[in-house]
């Protein structure tokens, strides 16, 4: 601690230094107790290596500003961070900087408070349902067609029904409506949307349903963003258009809706098609349809024409002589062909019998030969085969000679 600040002695009046009345009223300061003060942040200054952040703090009614020497430590828990404009509540004890003479406040603890803290928390819920993918564009389904029926959660003879109701029945006139009527603003508003969400989505003709609010506050915009109603439109099995306030106004209803309309009556446009032009559409389809048969028509009379005009259709009877006289002919030929198979046969036979006649021994003995054969009946083919005085047998051309062999000559 740093000693007493002593004054110099100028007669009769003792006058301290600058830095001597800096001291002395920062020693006094220091030991007042901590106080809350709650302010709105107007500039922040910190970098990495400082141990200490700076922010000023300001009185939004009456435009005072206080300096504030923050840890890191405590600024950085803070989550999400601090943003100019954020409200806090800062606990901390007055000090002065002696060598400028500035007032500030040593913060010991700081926590976002009101609007700021709110905003803070659906940041969080925000973050935290992303991360469980609720607002993944794969998870959005489709709008129908043609609704059956359009479920529309309101509130009591609010502007937000009659914009939804009349912009849709001007849009498609056949169009039908199931309304709920719950409070969409309040402590109440969440309990009852709850309900008139469960209870049309349990509704078989309901195909979908428009969750529509007019402008308000940021404050009465708050039901929709309720992590129980964001869930509980994740898990209906109806498509939801989230129609809250005005284009610029995004609850976390809006992100985990299948579709998101800036406005009620934008949504009225969404979920009902345009009857003009389904209607333009149909006329185009069934004049295009029209053609498309004439034309067809067209090209089945001209086939026909065609066809008619081929001479098997003007003389059908020609068409039948001209087959009865290829039956005649195919008739001639069946009848030719076994007496001229017979006939080819017979000779291929003869050739054949002239060639094996040629061939065979009968035709070697007319010639004057002779076929010598032992007892045995066996062809002999050499002289040393026999022996002298050994009968054999003598084949001729006509008839057979039984001899004795005199003599063998090799």
């Amino acid at each position: 601690m740093s000693a007493k600040p002593q004054p110099v002695q100028y007669g009769d009046r003792q006058v301290y230094s600058v830095a001597g009345f800096n001291h002395g009223v920062g020693g006094w300061l220091q030991r007042l107790p901590e106080v809350w003060v709650d302010g709105e942040v107007a500039e922040m200054k910190q970098q990495s290596g400082w141990t200490y952040a700076y922010l000023t703090l300001k009185d939004p009614g009456e435009g005072a500003s206080l300096q504030a020497l923050v840890p890191r430590s405590r600024l950085e828990a803070i989550q999400p961070p601090l943003r100019p404009g954020d409200r806090v509540h800062a606990r901390g004890r007055a000090e002065l900087y002696a060598k400028r003479g500035e007032l500030r406040l040593r913060v010991s603890a700081i926590e976002p408070f009101g609007l700021g803290l709110v905003l803070r928390q659906i940041e969080e819920l925000k973050r935290r349902l992303g991360e469980e993918g609720l607002f993944a564009p794969d998870r959005k389904r489709p709008l129908p067609l043609l609704p059956r029926v359009v479920g529309v959660i309101c509130g009591r003879d609010a502007a937000a029904k009659r914009d939804v109701i009349e912009t849709a029945g001007v849009r498609y006139p056949p169009a039908r409506f199931r309304v709920a009527e719950a409070a969409v603003q309040g402590p109440g508003a969440v309990p009852q949307i709850l309900a008139a969400l469960e209870r049309l989505d349990r509704d078989d003709e309901v195909d979908v349903i428009v969750l529509a609010r007019g402008g308000g506050s940021f404050e009465d915009l708050l039901p929709f963003s309720d992590e129980r109603l964001v869930r509980a439109v994740a898990r209906c099995r109806t498509p939801v258009v989230s129609a809250i306030g005005h284009e610029q106004d995004t609850p976390i209803v809006d992100h985990v809706a299948d579709v998101r309309a800036g406005t009620p009556s934008l949504a009225a446009r969404l979920v009902v098609p345009d009857y003009a032009a389904i209607t333009a559409d149909l006329d185009d389809l069934a004049a295009r349809a029209g053609r498309a048969l004439q034309t067809r028509t067209h090209r089945c009379r001209e086939s026909l024409a065609m066809l008619v005009s081929r001479p098997a259709f003007a003389d059908p009877r020609s068409w039948i002589t001209v087959r009865r006289e290829s039956l005649l002919r195919v008739r001639d030929g069946l009848d030719r062909w076994p007496g001229g198979r017979l006939e080819r046969e017979r000779v291929r036979i003869g050739h054949a019998f002239d060639r094996l006649r040629l061939l065979g021994p009968a035709a070697t003995l007319d010639r004057g030969y002779a076929i010598v054969q032992d007892a045995a009946g066996t062809v002999v083919t050499a002289a040393e085969a026999v022996t002298a005085g050994q009968r054999i047998g003598v084949r001729l051309s006509q008839g057979r000679i039984a001899a004795t062999v005199e003599e063998v000559t090799e």
